[in-house]
């Protein structure tokens, strides 16, 4: 770079930000969320690794289902170092002739083995708030738990068999994440009155876990593999501290890689103010870019002298969105730290922040260098002359192959640098397909708009006339706000759906209540006493049992299961124990894809039916052998079929990867589970008959837990909404940018208008009407592009069922029309802000 142009560039920024601001604001913005994205998700993923420990409460847990660690696996875990066993199941809490569901915690006198329980309202430790009481056993429970029975501490309950009293209140666990008994009311209480009760007897629902602290020196691997070498693979799941937090990472990286890419999306709306900005500020330095040519200027000293000048514009938008970027985790602890349960490691972190400046700047490159280079290669007459926009040299080959170039280079670092990126390139890529639609859509707008002022009169025919000719704002309000309109729109259709599914469509389809831990020799009086409530056990769309099996695969094909050669969608079935069952029937909802259904009285050879997903996934076909790791004993069952499953429909059985022949699995002498579709007051009665005839099943009333996820997902719906209105938020800041640019470009035409005796109502409907078109343009391709992108979502991704959110697009649509309509009118305000006479002098 010579000397001339970087005079020239300090000449120029001598003269302060005027025309920048969007400039700005649009890269900073981007870079901000891009920069926040990555700070946030550094914090929490750093501050997870840190108490990964604490959170597993050990350095390894044991874990079991349906039985507790035998004799020599409880003697192999001890000799590793302090245990502390723990069980979790579900029962049927009593108090003030309230029942409902508990969630119940056992634990023994060691736990926890890493930090302490959070009390208050009555004893301080959790070992004293265990003790057996006068009136039973001591428990902690929930805040949800004391507002849902309508209890305080001192009173007593009945956990399921167990007699109780509540001796405090649970404020935390070591080794959970936020307030006990968010979902529902929460419980611990004593192992040993479990046992007492026999409530811990193999074959029950319960999932027992031994936590350990290895102080020998062993690492996770070695003791592992010393287990399955005693014991074989299959007999209990064993996870380290990093296990316990990888759900939680996963999630925070998808997270991140929605965010970013947001991000990105923001800076492509933004980068057409940026270009806008670049081109208005081009056309003001007109007469000096001419008198440099004349004198002598090459291309290549302008070229290097703006491209100087804006570069370092652009270092200042970014950098400003990378230090908000940097203080976002600060600004999120300090407004929502206490109600963000995840761990935080607070600090600044350089990785997100560079690669946030560095997609800031690449995005400036590509949206500047093609006015850069239309000026420098504008010839000096034409210059003088001020010619309109179809009389400017085309971009030269220079600008446009850096232009690709530096488009292609922030897609790949985009990618490269994403927790996700297959994710990160196929949202990418529809932004690159959406932003072409648009442009093509403004192209289209523009002939439309030429063609239609033929024809139209009056004040009609200025603004088509405007729309269709040189300086339309179709090609800068088009793209812009359509992109940020079609992810918005996107977010709206996907969460209504969703929202609809869980409202209104999943408790009409799910059953109304949902019946566990029947016992098999009592499914007979639990039958009768279903019937005597009203509800025809007959009839299969009101009513349905079957019986309910933990196992675990262990063979594939006759080889053990090796979780990493599983598709990563389906590793839900292998991860740990899953829900088996048999039936000699098949239910009648069921769509075989593969294999046939075995006879009603079939006596022979182990079979299975396998959703046709988890088959896939699993790499398993009819005839091939799969084994399972039932109660300890291992079992092989050969693919008799596969089967299409409907996750959201009433039934039980069918709607679960595994469905076995019968013969077999009886012996295990398993539980039922039932399932019955009711009215509220019928639900009150089934469950008070239940506590008196059969006070062992577990009652779970799906209503509760459908207006509890509602209500969460509509809290976390207004997040996703927030961040997908940053890239709205960078549209509006183009559209911003355009009513000023329009107000210094329309004011010698308004100044005429107004000579040749129009009135000021009408300027301001000319403008408004001009801005109202090209934004529902914008708004009606946007939006159907997010209607379009949403529907596989809600489909393929999510299995909900779909309806067109046409409340949602039409509340954006009528927002966008009417902002846009109130900026023309503003430009209109603007424009005749001065005198005829006035403006028309002016040079």
């Amino acid at each position: 770079m010579n000397w001339v142009a970087g005079k020239l560039a300090v000449r120029e920024l001598s003269g302060g930000l005027r025309g920048f601001w969007i400039y700005l604001a649009c890269l900073a913005i981007g870079t901000a969320a891009i920069a926040s994205a990555g700070s946030v998700t550094e914090v929490f993923t750093r501050g997870l690794n840190a108490e990964s420990r604490t959170l597993l409460g050990a350095d390894a847990i044991f874990t079991t289902s349906q039985r507790r660690a035998t004799p020599e696996e409880r003697a192999f875990v001890n000799a590793l170092g302090p245990v502390s066993e723990t069980v979790a199941l579900d029962v049927m809490g009593t108090a003030n002739n309230i029942r409902r569901q508990v969630d119940v915690s056992g634990v023994d006198d060691n736990y926890p083995l890493l930090g302490a329980a959070g009390l208050s309202g009555g004893a301080e430790t959790l070992g004293a708030a265990l003790l057996r009481q006068d009136g039973g056993w001591g428990i902690a429970v929930s805040q949800s738990f004391l507002d849902e029975f309508q209890v305080a501490v001192g009173d007593q309950v009945r956990l399921g068999p167990v007699d109780a009293v509540v001796t405090a209140r649970l404020d935390s666990l070591p080794d959970g994440i936020g307030t006990p008994g968010t979902f529902g009311p929460e419980a611990i209480v004593s192992l040993q009155a479990l046992v007492e009760v026999e409530r811990l007897t193999p074959g029950q629902l319960f999932r027992s876990g031994l936590r350990v602290l290895l102080t020998k020196g062993d690492t996770l691997a070695e003791v592992q593999a010393r287990f399955e070498d005693e014991f074989g693979t299959g007999t209990a799941r064993i996870r380290g501290p990093e296990d316990s937090v990888d759900g939680l990472k996963s999630l925070l990286k998808t997270l991140n890689s929605f965010l970013a890419v947001i991000g990105i999306a923001a800076l492509i709306a933004g980068g057409v103010g940026v270009a806008q900005a670049t081109s208005s500020f081009l056309e003001t330095r007109i007469s000096s870019i001419a008198a440099l040519k004349v004198f002598g200027a090459d291309a290549s000293t302008l070229r290097a002298a703006y491209m100087l000048q804006l570069g370092i514009l652009a270092l200042v938008g970014a950098s400003a969105g990378m230090v908000l970027g940097a203080m976002a985790p600060y600004l999120l602890s300090w407004f929502a730290g206490s109600s963000i349960p995840l761990p935080q490691a607070l600090g600044m972190y350089p990785a997100p922040l560079l690669k946030a400046l560095l997609l800031g700047l690449l995005a400036a490159t590509m949206f500047a260098l093609p006015a850069i280079g239309r000026a420098r290669a504008t010839r000096p007459s034409a210059l003088f002359r001020r010619v309109t926009d179809t009389e400017r040299s085309a971009v030269p080959w220079t600008e446009r192959i850096a232009t690709v170039s530096a488009g292609a280079l922030l897609c790949v670092l985009a990618v490269v640098s994403s927790y996700r990126p297959g994710l990160t390139a196929l949202i990418l890529g529809g932004a690159a397909v959406t932003l072409a639609i648009l442009v093509g859509t403004a192209i289209v707008v523009k002939k439309i708009s030429r063609f239609a002022a033929r024809t139209a009169s009056g004040m009609w025919r200025l603004s088509l006339a405007n729309l269709g000719g040189p300086g339309s704002l179709a090609p800068t309000v088009v793209p812009a706000l359509g992109l940020g309109l079609a992810l918005l729109t996107l977010v709206a259709a996907v969460q209504a759906n969703l929202l609809r599914q869980i409202s209104e469509t999943a408790p009409s389809n799910a059953p109304s209540v949902v019946f566990s831990q029947i016992p098999a020799d009592r499914i007979d009086t639990f039958d009768s006493l279903i019937a005597e409530q009203g509800i025809d056990t007959d009839d299969a769309n009101v009513f349905r049992q079957a019986p309910f099996i933990l196992a675990r695969v262990t063979m594939l094909k006759g080889a053990p299961v090796i979780e990493e050669e599983v598709a990563e969608s389906e590793r839900w079935v292998v991860r740990g124990e899953t829900t088996i069952t048999y039936l000699s029937a098949k239910p009648p909802e069921t769509l075989l894809t593969a294999g046939d259904w075995w006879p009603t009285d079939h006596a022979g050879p182990l079979l299975v039916s396998v959703e046709e997903d988890a088959a896939k996934g699993l790499g398993i076909g009819v005839g091939d052998q799969i084994g399972f790791r039932v109660f300890g004993r291992d079992v092989t069952a050969t693919v008799a079929s596969l089967r299409k499953v409907e996750w959201g429909t009433f039934s039980i059985g069918s709607n679960i990867a595994f469905v076995l022949s019968p013969g077999t699995l009886e012996a295990a002498n398993p539980s039922y589970v039932a399932i019955a579709k009711t009215t509220p007051g019928v639900e009150a009665d089934i469950v008070a008959a239940l506590g008196k005839t059969m006070p062992e099943v577990v009652v779970f009333q799906t209503r509760r837990a459908l207006e509890t996820a509602a209500r969460l997902f509509a809290q976390i719906a207004v997040a996703v909404n927030a961040a997908a209105g940053i890239v709205t938020l960078s549209g509006l800041l183009v559209l911003f940018g355009t009513f000023a640019a329009m107000a210094r470009k329309r004011r010698t035409e308004a100044a005429l208008l107004k000579v040749f005796g129009a009135g000021r109502s009408q300027i301001l409907g000319l403008y408004a009407t001009e801005f109202a078109l090209a934004s529902a343009a914008a708004a009606l391709i946007g939006s159907a592009i997010g209607i379009g992108a949403a529907y596989p979502i809600v489909i393929y991704a999510f299995e909900a069922t779909w309806t067109v959110p046409w409340l949602e697009t039409g509340r954006i649509l009528a927002a966008t029309v009417i902002i846009s309509a109130c900026g023309g009118a503003g430009v209109g305000l603007a424009t005749l802000s001065r005198s005829p006479a006035e403006v028309l002098r002016m040079p």
